[in-house]
């Protein structure tokens, strides 16, 4: 018997053993995070204490941007690691219809041929391909939302002149501050279509971020019962910061409205743009200001709500973290951290997403690897993208194969950040020198007819379909204030960046990589209702990342009938 104890020890030794010698990889994605953290300076009351000490036990990217300033497109790109401009999805339609990416391997799909478990909870793709996860948690949903019997509406507490953005958008307020309208009194949970349950901040149900985070600690649990577990990816996605801005009070409270301090601004900042008027942003801002008593005050508390959510995020992260830390899995496990884009407050007189400006590119990206210890706590400057998400992950944890798998299909356009992480300050890395972002211009399916951007190290330089041009040197100018873009003393170094930028830019688009319904060329009205999607989001009442002409109609009727029982 007691030769049979020791061979049990001896063998479950060794299976722990091998299981700690793998590396795990847990990717921590946070939705519309701007540069709002304490260790990035985006702004002086940011309270993002888990998060900081993540920069300080990992490596911090300050110069790290999203390649696509939207959900959809973004999250479809570092997923496969394949650039918005070789697949052609850069803008509102479903990522699961675009064929490139379809004969193209996923992240989680590409780890389990790799004998990796891939387990996901919360937001990480928007639209979930059904080949990527060996299981699935908790269902995104970025309610509660107010609720008049029948639908989601505007919570009252918002200025009424916002409605037209749709709830989603135009929701900040405290979950405390429960809602009443059209006779309904009560939070509402879309997901589940049933109220949520709000007593007190003690008595009531948990939203999606904390069903993930208990979600994810049963799940823990379970990986370190079983001792001979395989591999594993988790990706835990963090609803917050994204609209609606809602989140326990006593995130609030942390957050005085009257010392909350307004993002740094420039008076007729906009003066100099070629681009922005009649966007969503600009929309958004002018909603806000139209419908409030005084405007600054209730852009302060936009602000508040949006710090609120911040905080919320990092007590998350730090929740999450904790049971991570806490468990076996601490050192053999690589965690990355980011931002599918960022976002602006205000800056540009824009409120919103989807542009190419810093606010909007500029994404948190953190790894924290215990094999690169001795880089703890150091940054790097150095321009990079989502995209390297992708090869980062796969080169950490020996994740290898074909990542092409129909013919259609394309390679990965990423550069694994492992450099990087062995020196912070290296210079032989094989990626290039500038980060590349793109937005939709509506005119065309060529990729050199879109909104584009590279960010180097010191400058920004941004050409909009119709000749429009922003050039800005943040060496002098890191809020983006002054274009230089028609000083004739720049026109050498602006003739320099737009090379670059050209020689990373696909001059044209094969007809495999454009979405089956985008093939052929659209009329005026579809690439009108393409836009009105821009703008109105939630007119997708099917969530399924398209506006039919049906919701379109819907959606516009009951829009005109509110703008006209308003006048």
């Amino acid at each position: 018997m007691k030769k049979i104890c020791i061979i049990a020890i001896l063998l479950g030794v060794a299976f722990h053993s091998a299981s700690a010698d793998k590396q795990n990889v847990m990717m921590i994605v946070l939705d519309d995070m701007n540069d709002w953290l304490g260790v990035m300076g985006g702004h002086p009351q940011a309270k993002t204490p888990n998060m900081d000490r993540l920069a300080s036990e990992g490596v911090l990217f300050l110069n790290a941007h999203a390649n696509v300033g939207v959900c959809s497109p973004s999250r479809a790109s570092f997923m496969s690691g394949v650039h918005p401009l070789s697949s052609g999805c850069w803008g509102f339609n479903n990522p699961l219809q675009n064929e490139v990416l379809n004969d193209s391997k996923n992240l989680p799909e590409l780890a389990r041929e790799n004998g990796f478990k891939a387990y996901q909870t919360g937001k990480v793709f928007h639209h979930v391909p059904q080949t990527a996860w060996t299981q699935k948690g908790i269902k995104k949903y970025h309610g509660p939302m107010a609720w008049d019997g029948q639908k989601v509406a505007l919570h009252p507490s918002c200025p009424e002149t916002m409605a037209e953005l749709g709830a989603l958008d135009s929701t900040y307020a405290s979950l405390s501050d429960v809602p009443s309208v059209g006779g309904y009194t009560g939070w509402w949970d879309s997901n589940s279509r049933k109220p949520f349950r709000y007593v007190s901040e003690d008595d009531r149900d948990l939203m999606t971020d904390e069903q993930s985070v208990e979600w994810f600690r049963k799940k823990m649990v379970a990986l370190e019962r079983n001792k001979n577990a395989e591999p594993f990816m988790m990706a835990f996605g963090i609803m917050r910061p994204h609209t609606p801005l809602v989140v326990p009070q006593t995130f609030f409270d942390q957050f005085t409205l009257e010392d909350v301090q307004l993002p740094v601004m420039k008076k007729d900042d906009i003066d100099d743009l070629p681009w922005g008027e009649g966007s969503r942003g600009r929309q958004t801002i002018e909603a806000l200001r139209a419908g409030a008593d005084d405007p600054e005050l209730e852009f302060k508390k936009y602000v508040q709500a949006y710090l609120a959510s911040v905080a919320f995020a990092d007590d998350i992260v730090g929740q999450t973290l904790a049971i991570l830390d806490g468990s076996r899995f601490k050192e053999n496990t690589v965690v990355v951290l980011f931002s599918d884009h960022g976002y602006n407050i205000g800056e540009k007189e824009y409120l919103w997403k989807y542009n190419l400006w810093e606010e909007s590119t500029r994404v948190p990206l953190i790894i924290r690897d215990s094999r690169y210890a001795a880089s703890a706590g150091k940054t790097v400057g150095h321009p990079v993208s989502l995209i390297d998400v992708f090869p980062t992950i796969t080169d950490l944890c020996g994740i290898t194969g074909e990542t092409v798998k129909g013919s259609r299909g394309a390679p990965v356009d990423g550069h694994s950040l492992r450099p990087f992480l062995e020196h912070p300050q290296t210079t032989e890395w094989d990626g290039p020198d500038a980060a590349l972002s793109v937005i939709a211009s509506w005119k065309s399916q060529k990729p050199v007819d879109q909104h584009l951007s590279i960010r180097t190290k010191d400058w920004r330089y941004t050409r909009y379909e119709g000749g429009g041009e922003e050039l800005y040197d943040h060496r002098n100018d890191p809020n983006e204030w002054n274009n230089l873009a028609h000083h004739p003393e720049y026109d050498a170094i602006k003739v320099k960046l737009a090379a670059q930028m050209n020689a990373m830019v696909p001059k044209t688009t094969p007809k495999a990589n454009v979405p089956k319904q985008e093939t052929a060329a659209k009329t005026a009205d579809e690439l009108w209702k393409d836009k009105y999607f821009g703008w109105h989001p939630d007119a997708d009442t099917d969530n399924d990342g398209e506006l039919s002409w049906e919701e379109y109609k819907t959606h516009k009727t009951a829009l005109d009938a509110k703008k006209a029982g308003s006048n």
